[in-house]
């Protein structure tokens, strides 16, 4: 290996270890939901935020926009179906 090529290699090593914290970072916010507004955990399926009460946004399986509020027929984004909600 040339000199040139041991440079590059470590050079994207360290890329690589410097990504690592964001992508672990990454990974637990897939895992692990937040409020945006508050930033405290929550369950996937809650409506609103049982900690400060913000409404939370339901992404479109269509297109991952958010849902309007329930009792609209359709995504404003995309014009996807929205099943009616029974409570």
């Amino acid at each position: 290996m040339s000199h040139n090529e041991q440079q590059d290699h470590q050079s994207s090593q360290r890329d690589e270890a410097s990504l690592a914290p964001l992508q672990q970072h990454e990974a637990y916010r897939a895992f692990v939901h937040e409020c945006q507004a508050c930033q405290q955990e929550i369950e996937p399926d809650w409506q609103a935020c049982a900690h400060c009460g913000t409404r939370l946004a339901t992404a479109c399986p269509g297109c991952g926009n958010p849902l309007p509020p329930a009792g609209a027929q359709l995504c404003p984004s995309c014009g996807l179906s929205i099943p009616p909600t029974h409570s």
